[in-house]
């Protein structure tokens, strides 16, 4: 069971119940103000109570009293010091809902019925599905920021052109009637990406638990009661998921990225062998060293990639700004594309040249199983004339990388050229609107 201490400066009594309710331990300091001492006092009945989070309870209140209506209670506030109303206290329990699962995901995954439509399909036909406009849209703008939009749904797998699921802003999707959680493992293994960078959207209750229960590392998140107004559930995804979507080029490249890896996926099927593949897909870098225009992405690569991550250092901004202005330190940077398009700043190595290492080398999981990392390390040793030590600092999800460094004393075959003919401006252009 969750442990949660509520803090703030209403009757926070009165709102613990209906966490109690939803199954959370709940500890509430008592009196006005008396949390902030006892946060301070780590004898307090509050570190006693060891909890998981700490929630402040109006620290949304602004932000919710605008999406809620009714969201105060005059009568409470002067009756009781707690000024919500039960809508205000429902947006209150919903909003730490989204707030305690909180966190940097690539994937979001929808059902269809009565989630992106009203009506069952089996059960009320096409016709008389009644389409969730606004929330469409709103998943359409975050594709159109890189999240992989994805749809597992219970139905009979659709054909022919004009189908209700023929969305163009949806990456992929599991249309059959088997569990979705296997269907969401078998669409993250297309991608390239782990079940844990996963948001499970999805109106039924027992498909929720069953996501929950198999895999617990995706983040199942609360369904709203109304999806004809999903303003307040959009901004919730946004702002606790996928809030630094969007920020770079890379990041409106990506979408249309993961499908052109459904198409490259097919291609792949026709042949039999994986060099036949790979020589097709007609792969293509641009290598070079970094500039201040490539900070917000290697920032962003920084702090999002993990399997192919030699030590996962988590630089920040300035830590990248102090390497680009030490005369003693490197950093690589590879942009690639393929027949399908264009992938961006995929990759980059940081070395040292005094001790001649490798402190970083980072790769996007869209470029991994490409042989980018040996063009890479190809590239480094013919410009410093040796290949520097690379730093490897084992963890739980880079295990790819250290499979890289087993295989990299027989060097592999690289499959890309180093020839990156400059976009067109009109290709340029549309591929900044995907």
């Amino acid at each position: 069971m969750t442990k949660v201490a509520l803090v703030g400066d209403v009757a926070l009594e009165l709102i613990a119940p209906y966490f109690r309710k939803d199954g959370y331990e709940v500890y509430v300091p008592a009196g006005f103000g008396a949390w902030r001492q006892e946060l301070l006092d780590e004898n307090s009945a509050l570190h006693r109570f060891n909890p998981d989070c700490i929630y402040n309870v109006t620290e949304r209140e602004e932000t919710l009293s605008r999406e809620v209506e009714g969201f105060y209670d005059e009568r409470m506030r002067k009756l009781a010091s707690m000024p919500y109303s039960l809508a205000g206290i429902a947006a209150i329990v919903d909003e730490f809902d989204f707030w305690r699962l909180a966190g940097r995901r690539k994937i979001l995954a929808v059902d269809a019925d009565n989630t992106l439509w009203r009506g069952i399909l089996s059960e009320d036909g096409r016709e008389n599905l009644v389409q969730y406009r606004e929330f469409q849209a709103g998943l359409r703008r975050l594709s159109d920021e890189g999240v992989a939009v994805v749809v597992l749904s219970k139905n009979d797998p659709p054909s022919g052109r004009g189908h209700p699921f023929d969305f163009d802003f949806v990456t992929a999707a599991k249309i059959n009637w088997a569990p979705k959680a296997g269907n969401l493992i078998e669409l993250c293994r297309e991608l390239n990406l782990s079940t844990d960078s996963v948001v499970f959207v999805d109106d039924n209750p027992h498909e929720r638990a069953q996501m929950k229960a198999h895999l617990p590392e995706v983040a199942v998140v609360r369904f709203p009661s109304d999806m004809t107004r999903p303003g307040q559930f959009l901004r919730r995804l946004k702002e606790y998921f996928f809030a630094d979507a969007g920020r770079t080029r890379e990041d409106r490249l990506r979408s249309a990225d993961y499908r052109r890896r459904a198409a490259a996926e097919e291609l792949r099927r026709t042949f039999a062998g994986a060099g036949e593949y790979l020589t097709d897909l007609d792969l293509q870098v641009r290598p070079g060293l970094a500039t201040p225009e490539d900070l917000d992405r290697l920032v962003q690569m920084a702090g999002r990639t993990n399997q192919f991550n030699a030590t996962t250092i988590r630089r920040d901004r300035d830590g990248f700004v102090r390497i680009l202005g030490d005369p003693e330190k490197r950093i690589f940077i590879f942009r690639t594309r393929d027949r399908f398009g264009e992938q961006g700043l995929v990759c980059y190595a940081i070395v040292d040249l005094p001790s001649e290492r490798m402190t970083d080398f980072v790769m996007s999981c869209r470029a991994m199983g490409r042989t980018l990392e040996y063009f890479a390390c190809d590239y480094i040793e013919k410009s410093l004339g040796r290949l520097p030590e690379i730093d490897f600092t084992p963890t739980a999800k880079n295990a790819p990388f250290g499979e890289f460094l087993a295989a990299l004393p027989s060097r592999p075959k690289t499959y890309y050229r180093e020839h990156f003919p400059e976009l067109p401006a009109a290709s340029s252009a549309s591929a900044g609107e995907v």
